[in-house]
């Protein structure tokens, strides 16, 4: 699967989270960074 492909469609609760973040500054990149990344808390930490 390639960059930006995705296997599963995300429902309208994600859909809303991620267009919320969006619209709070953070990137798609961010978004997917703090998704993908196994400790969440110092991505957190790293945003105050």
């Amino acid at each position: 699967m390639g960059r930006g492909e995705c296997s599963i469609m995300p429902d309208k609760e994600w859909i809303d989270l991620i267009l919320e973040a969006k619209q709070l500054g953070l990137t798609i990149e961010e978004i997917r960074e703090f998704l993908q990344t196994e400790n969440k808390e110092e991505v957190l930490r790293k945003a105050e």
